[in-house]
């Protein structure tokens, strides 16, 4: 691959890159709006266009009542309170087309003028299957809440957002190892330090897949004090389920408990990860990516503080969101560093 194929290869990675982030974050918005039932339809061709007049809105409107949602939550809606909630699910799912395309189009074009060797091809077609499959698992998260119960399963949503982070990081990473990464340096501390990234990385796929319960629970919007949980170290009931390991993912209390001490341990964690640097031989500009990850982590539990104390505003949960891919993305840009730049001595 040539310099210049492989800076436009780069380019269609970063912009799937930054799409996936707006989705990710127009998601968020989506699902504290209370927004993703109101398309009870999908359709890969006629979704793409939003009713365009009166009679059209009427018959989504009608539509919706059919289902369980307006039924047991929404009954009384107005047209226009629900376009509003209609606009961002059809904003969610035109981005889903637009990256569709975004990803298809670059790739035939790349494939067909030779730019990818055996390895891009492969990682292509892996973003792709997680694309259709994240496509797929999208729409049977919605189908689950048409039926019965007007609510989304907090499994379902916990493993859309992983499969969203996963094409993130994937686009990240790709992209990264498009770049000269110069000659390898050396660090007797290198082991340690990967040993210790890749329990920050473990630490956090936990943290996102209990806040993902949390939200998918609705769990934010109880015990909204910091430190404590309206006065207590432990929610109260919070081991009320049996067996009581059901209690770590479906008691919305003890859910929210689980978040906010992993939260508190990556924050930890990642503060000595950044102080053990400081007697690592490494050069300047990897120990920077380690300060300015531990600075995203601790921004990012602040964010979480200020998510609960606040009932989860719209405004600083969709933040609290965004700062979770903004932490990946500091983490694979520090870790691929140390992964392709660095030997041990």
């Amino acid at each position: 691959m040539s310099l210049n194929q492989q800076k436009n290869v780069r380019r269609w990675l970063w912009t799937g890159a930054v799409l996936i982030f707006i989705m990710v974050v127009v998601g968020g918005i989506t699902r504290l709006t209370g927004s993703g039932l109101s398309m009870s339809d999908w359709s890969l061709i006629m979704g793409a266009w939003p009713p365009m007049s009166e009679a059209e809105w009427m018959s989504v409107f009608e539509r919706y009542k059919e289902f369980p949602q307006y039924q047991q939550i929404n009954a009384g809606m107005s047209l226009s309170e629900f376009k509003q909630i209609f606009f961002w699910e059809y904003i969610h799912r035109l981005l889903g087309r637009i990256i569709g395309i975004v990803f298809l189009v670059p790739f035939i074009f790349f494939w067909v003028r030779g730019y990818f060797d055996s390895t891009m091809l492969r990682r292509a077609w892996i973003l792709f299957a997680l694309g259709a499959l994240q496509g797929a698992m999208g729409w049977i998260m919605v189908k689950s809440g048409l039926v019965d119960v007007p609510y989304v399963s907090h499994y379902r949503l916990a493993l859309h957002l992983s499969l969203a982070m996963i094409l993130f990081g994937f686009c990240i990473w790709y992209a990264l190892d498009l770049y000269d990464s110069g000659p390898p340096g050396k660090s007797n501390e290198l082991a340690a330090l990967k040993r210790w990234s890749l329990a920050l990385l473990v630490l956090f796929i936990a943290q996102v897949v209990w806040g993902a319960f949390t939200a998918g629970l609705d769990a934010g919007y109880i015990y909204n004090t910091f430190p404590t949980m309206n006065g207590d170290w432990l929610p109260r009931g919070a081991w009320a389920l049996k067996p009581a390991v059901l209690n770590l993912v479906e008691n919305p209390g003890t859910v929210q408990w689980v978040h906010r001490i992993l939260g508190t341990l990556l924050a930890v964690a990642t503060a000595i990860f950044w102080w053990k640097h400081r007697k690592a031989d490494l050069s300047p500009i990897i120990e920077q990516k380690a300060r300015m990850l531990l600075g995203m982590v601790l921004t990012q539990y602040v964010l979480g503080i200020l998510t609960v104390i606040t009932h989860v505003e719209i405004i600083a949960g969709v933040i609290h969101q965004a700062g979770a891919l903004m932490v990946l993305f500091f983490w694979i840009w520090y870790h691929h560093d140390l992964k392709t730049k660095w030997i041990k001595a």
